[in-house]
């Protein structure tokens, strides 16, 4: 039994699929299910059901997860360990974020600490919210990064960033000759929004009925991507980060206005668990997170404002 069949298998139990399970561990999908495979032929047992569709955790899967999940956290912090008693800055960072964080606002922060430390391998699960807080308390995962942070028992809440909430349409859109709106001026539009559960869209919905403003919800998903892509084919228009439509408005694809008349904001947040001791690699990451200002010239581009 090796330590990196158990690192697939926990990945595949935690994603439910070798593909992911294939992109996270830099290996092909053959590789992923061999390993897998040839694991339950040294232990004698069935872990996974493989289907067509989705991939089934046996019972005696989930028992081995468990146990699988604590020593490699274990070896982790013992790899640690000793590596700082060296005064060196390698080991593992493990990231869980919700997808639109993860995808725009973290990539460049990526960047620059891989070139910083190139000897730290980061590891990310993209999330909802919720989970996100979970990895974190249960030591699934070192640093989370959420939107709207709350208070929770046993969480450290690190501000990060306060993202600007726009409105966007498609170039055809009677909005889309236009730099600004007003807030009213949604009132009765088509609107694609997030999911109900996500905190973004709770935020969105309570400034809306505080102002009296009624929307028409055509559609709705947890999607950043998928949702702006409903925007772009005409469906509606949407309120999201401004950081996630950066390269759509480079391209004109979507036009993003701002809202002239409030001030809508995304607290965006680093959370991690509060008594755990962050090794050297993860303190330095966090130290990247809250030192370097969230800016275009960050993401070597000149600023579209």
């Amino acid at each position: 039994m090796e330590l990196d069949q158990m690192r697939l298998l926990v990945d595949l139990v935690r994603t439910g699929s070798f593909t992911k399970v294939a992109e996270q561990n830099y290996v092909t999908q053959p590789a992923v299910s061999s390993r897998i495979r040839k694991l339950e032929d040294e232990l004698g047992i069935k872990l996974v059901e493989r289907t067509t569709r989705k991939v089934i955790v046996t019972e005696e899967g989930r028992i081995f997860f468990n146990y699988a999940k604590e020593i490699l956290r274990q070896v982790d912090e013992v790899k640690a360990l000793l590596v700082e008693r060296q005064e060196r800055t390698v080991g593992m960072v493990r990231l869980a974020t919700i997808h639109s964080i993860g995808l725009h606002e973290l990539p460049a922060y990526l960047k620059l600490f891989i070139n910083r430390f190139p000897q730290v391998g980061i590891h990310i699960d993209y999330e909802a919210s919720d989970t996100v807080y979970h990895m974190v308390l249960e030591g699934e995962a070192d640093l989370g990064m959420v939107a709207y942070p709350d208070a929770r028992p046993n969480v450290v809440t690190v501000p990060f960033y306060q993202d600007e909430l726009v409105v966007i349409c498609n170039e055809s859109h009677p909005f889309a000759s236009r730099e600004t709106i007003r807030l009213q001026e949604l009132n009765d539009s088509s609107f694609i929004g997030f999911d109900e559960n996500l905190p973004t869209r709770r935020a969105i919905d309570a400034v809306l009925r505080r102002h009296g403003i009624r929307i028409n919800i055509r559609m709705q998903c947890d999607n950043i991507e998928i949702l702006k892509k409903m925007v772009e084919v005409g469906l509606g228009i949407s309120v999201v980060p401004a950081f996630s439509v950066q390269q759509e408005t480079r391209l004109g694809t979507l036009k993003s206005l701002v809202i002239s008349n409030y001030s809508l904001k995304r607290p965006l947040a680093i959370i991690h668990r509060k008594g755990k001791p962050l090794s050297r690699a993860v303190q330095a990451f966090l130290d990247l997170l809250t030192s370097q200002p969230l800016e275009p010239a960050l993401f070597g581009v000149p600023s579209d404002r």
